[in-house]
């Protein structure tokens, strides 16, 4: 099977099981909020949309409500529960945002455009809560493309089975589960994969020009589509990679264009990161603790946020390492992605360990235990490249009888 027929076909497989599971997936107040802002782009008024959201949010509760009751024990000896009353929610709700609904809250959410806008077609076309799950699917699918993709440009001589092992990765892990929610996280993870395929198209053999301008121009596109979801995470990948291009750069061993190209964009995004901080003020991390301290301002503000996000992560970390040490998977995961990212050129790693810095980093300013897997998810990313860089590393050792360099890696088939 060749390598486009063996990613489109998991891309398929992997579409069409998670249509099947479309109505299982949950639905939360985020999501009512891109909703209401996809329905905006769409066209609508200010009131027309706010309606249209409330709508589809009523229904929503209404329809897992229902899904609920009939797996009641009563259900299998009595007709079936009578659903919610979703058309007494509409009523209450009328033209009113859901709450909470302050404007700080708010802004969180509509300074960050890039999800709704892409959901706008199939929310069109489809409905809100069906459109923005498609969409999220649809981003996730391609996100395991991208993941393929980087893998045999890594390693263009091994096996498409290494770089679909990598893609199933993508789909079958918490980058999956998570990915297919009406929620960011599928447009985010479509923006980290773009970037790890632009650096390693930056800094693979052979080093061409049009290679470099492709990686470069696929990497600015990266930060700036990461931007437009959630700039929060675009700015600690961004600030690692240029970092890693920097040292790169001074290690004379490990000196190239691409190191050149990856530093230069990463550094320019920074750049515009600031400048658009500066114009547009952005929700800070300041304003970010008083929503999570405030209960997204429906208490009084915290005097104190800082050193009460400082306690809270001491409580958090500890209680996540204990519960890591039942159940390893994700360090031992990541243990064997860094062996096999030691393979990698050297800021493609540095990519990678952005994105796991970046996770760590969003839930170092929200440690809640409930949302601690979701906001973890970018530290999947090194896993998804490293994991099979490591397994084919393994194989490598195994069938050749000398010792392979990591020149070699990528011209050995496995």
């Amino acid at each position: 099977m060749s390598r486009t027929n063996a990613t489109a076909l998991l891309f398929l497989l992997f579409v069409l099981v998670q249509a099947l599971g479309l109505s299982a997936s949950s639905w939360s107040n985020d999501s009512y909020r891109y909703d209401l802002l996809a329905h905006r782009y769409a066209g609508q008024s200010v009131l027309a949309a706010t309606r249209a959201a409330n709508a589809d949010h009523c229904a929503e509760w209404a329809r897992q409500d229902l899904r609920g009751r009939l797996l009641l024990p009563s259900a299998g000896s009595f007709p079936a529960p009578a659903p919610a009353d979703a058309a007494a929610c509409r009523a209450r709700l009328g033209a009113t945002v859901l709450p909470p609904n302050d404007p700080r809250y708010t802004r969180i959410f509509s300074t960050r455009p890039g999800y709704p806008l892409l959901a706008v077609p199939l929310v069109s076309l489809l409905g809100g809560p069906t459109g923005l799950r498609l969409t999220a699917v649809l981003l996730t699918g391609l996100a395991g493309v991208l993941v393929f993709a980087t893998l045999r440009v890594l390693l263009p001589a091994a096996r498409v089975l290494v770089a679909a092992f990598g893609q199933v990765l993508c789909y079958l892990g918490p980058t999956g589960a998570y990915g297919v929610r009406p929620l960011s996280e599928g447009a985010a993870l479509l923006g980290l994969t773009a970037g790890l395929l632009a650096v390693a198209l930056c800094c693979a053999r052979p080093r061409t020009r049009g290679r470099l301008w492709a990686g470069g121009t696929l990497l600015a596109g990266a930060y700036l589509g990461l931007g437009l979801v959630r700039y929060a995470e675009a700015l600690p990948v961004a600030l690692v990679t240029a970092l890693g291009a920097g040292l790169c750069l001074a290690w004379r061993r490990s000196r190239s264009g691409g190191a050149v190209v990856v530093g230069a964009v990463s550094a320019l995004a920074l750049v515009a990161l600031g400048a658009a901080d500066a114009v547009w003020h952005l929700p800070s991390l300041t304003l970010s603790l008083q929503d999570l301290f405030s209960q997204h301002f429906t208490q009084p503000l915290a005097p104190d946020p800082r050193a009460r996000l400082a306690v809270l992560n001491g409580r958090f970390w500890w209680q996540w390492l204990q519960g890591e040490a039942l159940t390893p998977v994700l360090p031992v995961a990541l243990v064997l992605a860094a062996l096999g990212l030691r393979r990698a050129p050297g800021p493609v790693a540095a990519f990678a360990a952005g994105c796991a810095v970046t996770g760590v980093a969003a839930v170092a300013a929200h440690p809640l235990a409930y949302e601690a897997d979701r906001l973890l998810l970018p530290v999947w990313l090194p896993v998804l490249v490293g994991l099979p860089l490591w397994l084919a590393s393994v194989n490598i050792a195994r069938r050749v009888n000398e010792h392979p360099s990591s020149r070699l890696l990528a011209s050995t088939r496995l």
